[in-house]
C-alpha cells in the first residue's frame, strides 16, 4: 500500500510563541499609541494654558506700565500749561522727566501749529522744526490724548507717538506733549520683553497695536507691518483674550495664549511652533519604546522558554508515537500530563506577560503624573486633585509660592545650579508633607500646596511656616533662598478651581510687589 508524505507540521512551541509575540506586539503598540496621543494632548494643553498664563502676566504689567506712562504725560503737560514756561524752562522740564524714567525714547513740545518748541534729548535735533505727520496733526485736530499706530518719523525713525494736549489756565490750547517709542531701538517694551524673545524651543512674543501692527517682535524686519489676517490678531483687536491653535500670516502652525491690554488697545500674543511640540512628544514615546525593549524581550524569552518546557512532554509522547508507528520497540511510555494541566500553565503564562504590561502602563501613568525634576506631583495630578474636592464639596485653601529672584540665580549660577534649588525646595516640601498636605509643581520656579479643611486663617500660618523654614535652611547656593506666597480658599475666593488658583496667583503677585519673602491672603482689593 503506497502512502503520501504528511505535510509539515508547526510545532505547539512555536504556535504558543508566535501568539505571544503577536499580543506583546498588539498591547505595545496600543499602549504607546495611547501614550503618545495622550502625553502629545498633555503637552498642547500645558503649552495653550502656559503661553495664556504668560501673556495675561505680561498684559497686566503693560497696563500698568502704560497708565504710568499716560500718568506721566499728563502730570508734566499740566505742570507745563499752568506755568507757561519759556522756551529754555520747557526744555529744562523734558530733560528732567527723561532723566527720571525710561517710558520713552524722547519727549518733544509742540505749539498749536505743530512747531517743536523743545525736545529731549536735543541730539533727536527736531527744534524749531514743524511736524507734518499724520499722528501729529489728529493730536492738533483732535486736542485729548492719543497713541499713534506705527510710522516713519521725520528722524528716519519707526516710532510710535503717544501724546497729550497742554491747555493754559484760561483752559487754552496751547499745543501738545509727545513721548516717542522707537521700535527699532532700545525701548521701554525691550525692558518687559527682553531685546531677543525666541526661546530655545523656537517660542517667541509679538505685541500687536489696536489696528494690528506690530509694535513688538523679535525680528525688527516685521515691524510695523500689519498682521490682522491672523485670527488670533483679529480677536485681539476686537479686545478678546484665550488660548488657541492657529496658522500665523507666515503659513507655520503654533499653539498660541492671546491677552488684551486695556488701557492702550495693544494685544500680547506668546506663542510656540505646534512642530516642536510634536518632536518632543516623539521624543518621549522613542525614549518609552528604548526603555521597555529589553523588558518586553525579556517576557518573550521568558515566554517561549515556558512553552517549550509545558510542551515538551507532549512531543515526548509524539516522539514515543512516531517510534511505535516506524515498528520500533518502546520499553517505557513516557508519562505525561492531560491537556488540562498545560491549559492552566499557559494561563498563568498570559497572566504573567499581562500583569507585567499593566505594570509598565501604571509606570507610564505614575510619570505622567509626576515632575520629574523635583520629584512632586505635578499640575495634571493638582488640577484633578481640585476638581476631585469640588465635586464632592469639599473646603479647602490653596498656597502658591514662586521663588524670589530666581531668575538671578539662573544667571549667576547657571540653570543646572537653577536645577539643584528646585530639587532642593522639592524635598523640602516633602519632608514637611503630612496626610493633609499636598504640594505640587506648578511650572519653572511656582509650586502650589493643597490644604484639606483648611481655614485661609490656617493657611497662611502654613505658608509662614514653609516661609520661615526656607529663610532659615542653606539651600545649594551657599544662602537661604525666599519665597513669596499667595494664599486663596474654596469657596471663600472662588467657586470654581480656576478662580481659587488665579485669586491665589493674584495674592502671590501683590506679595511681589509688596517687596518679595512675604505671605499674602488674596483681598478682592488685590484684582
Amino acid at each position: 500500500m503506497r502512502t503520501t508524505e504528511a505535510a509539515p507540521r508547526i510545532r505547539l512551541v512555536h504556535i504558543i510563541t508566535l501568539l505571544m509575540l503577536i499580543s506583546i506586539s498588539i498591547i505595545s503598540i496600543i499602549q504607546i499609541a495611547a501614550s503618545f496621543k495622550a502625553e502629545r494632548d498633555s503637552l498642547y494643553e500645558t503649552t495653550l494654558e502656559l503661553n495664556y498664563e504668560s501673556a495675561k502676566k505680561m498684559s497686566v504689567t503693560m497696563n500698568s506700565l502704560f497708565k504710568a506712562m499716560e500718568n506721566s504725560l499728563k502730570v508734566t503737560s499740566e505742570h507745563l500749561g499752568r506755568s507757561e514756561q519759556i522756551q529754555d524752562s520747557i526744555q529744562a522740564q523734558l530733560d528732567l522727566v527723561t532723566g527720571s524714567s525710561n517710558y520713552f525714547n524722547s519727549l518733544l513740545v509742540s505749539d498749536a501749529n505743530g512747531n517743536v518748541l523743545a525736545v529731549s534729548p536735543v541730539s533727536v535735533g527736531l527744534t524749531s522744526k514743524k511736524l507734518t505727520s499724520k499722528a501729529v496733526l489728529d493730536a492738533i485736530e483732535q486736542r485729548k490724548p492719543a497713541i499713534s499706530a506705527p510710522y516713519e518719523s521725520i528722524t528716519n525713525r519707526l516710532i510710535v507717538l503717544m501724546t497729550t494736549p497742554i491747555f493754559n489756565s484760561a483752559d487754552q490750547y496751547l499745543g501738545s506733549l509727545g513721548g516717542t517709542i522707537y521700535l527699532r531701538e532700545n525701548n521701554v517694551l525691550n525692558d518687559i520683553f527682553g531685546s531677543n524673545s525666541y526661546s530655545s524651543s523656537g517660542s517667541y512674543i509679538y505685541v500687536v497695536d489696536g489696528a494690528g501692527n506690530l509694535i513688538y517682535h523679535p525680528d525688527h524686519n516685521r515691524l510695523g507691518k500689519n498682521v490682522s489676517a491672523n485670527p488670533v490678531v483679529a480677536k485681539l483687536i476686537s479686545g478678546q483674550s484665550g488660548k488657541e491653535k492657529v496658522v500665523n500670516t507666515l503659513g507655520v502652525p503654533m499653539l498660541a495664549g492671546y491677552s488684551y491690554v486695556p488701557a492702550n488697545g495693544w494685544g500680547i500674543v506668546v506663542q510656540s511652533p505646534l512642530e516642536e511640540i510634536n518632536e518632543k512628544s516623539m521624543g518621549l514615546i522613542q525614549n518609552a519604546i528604548l526603555y521597555s525593549f529589553p523588558f518586553l524581550l525579556l517576557i518573550l524569552l521568558i515566554t517561549a522558554w515556558l512553552a517549550k518546557k509545558l510542551t515538551l512532554p507532549l512531543a515526548r509522547l509524539a516522539a514515543t508515537a512516531n517510534k511505535i508507528l516506524n515498528g520500533k520497540q518502546v520499553a517505557d511510555l513516557p508519562k505525561v500530563r492531560t491537556n488540562t494541566y498545560e491549559a492552566y500553565h499557559l494561563y498563568k503564562t498570559m497572566i504573567i506577560t499581562i500583569d507585567a504590561l499593566q505594570k509598565k502602563a501604571n509606570q507610564y501613568e505614575l510619570e505622567a503624573q509626576t515632575d520629574n525634576l523635583t520629584g512632586l506631583a505635578n499640575r495634571r495630578s493638582m488640577e484633578t486633585q481640585m476638581l476631585d474636592w469640588l465635586e464632592e464639596g469639599l473646603d479647602f485653601s490653596l498656597i502658591v509660592l514662586d521663588i524670589d529672584h530666581f531668575k538671578v540665580i539662573n544667571d549667576t549660577h547657571g540653570h543646572l545650579v537653577g536645577d539643584t534649588v528646585l530639587k532642593y525646595l522639592g524635598k523640602l516640601l516633602l519632608a514637611m508633607a503630612s496626610e493633609n498636605e499636598y504640594y505640587y509643581r506648578f511650572g519653572g520656579e511656582e509650586f502650589v500646596v493643597l490644604l484639606p479643611h483648611v481655614t485661609r486663617d490656617d493657611a497662611y500660618l502654613y505658608a509662614e511656616k514653609i516661609r520661615n523654614k526656607l529663610e532659615m535652611t542653606i539651600s545649594p547656593i551657599g544662602q537661604p533662598i525666599t519665597v513669596s506666597l499667595g494664599v486663596s480658599s474654596f469657596p471663600t475666593d472662588g467657586m470654581t478651581a480656576l478662580e481659587v488658583l488665579e485669586h491665589a496667583d493674584q495674592a502671590l503677585y501683590f506679595a511681589k510687589g509688596k517687596g518679595r519673602n512675604c505671605t499674602v491672603v488674596y483681598d478682592p482689593k488685590y484684582t
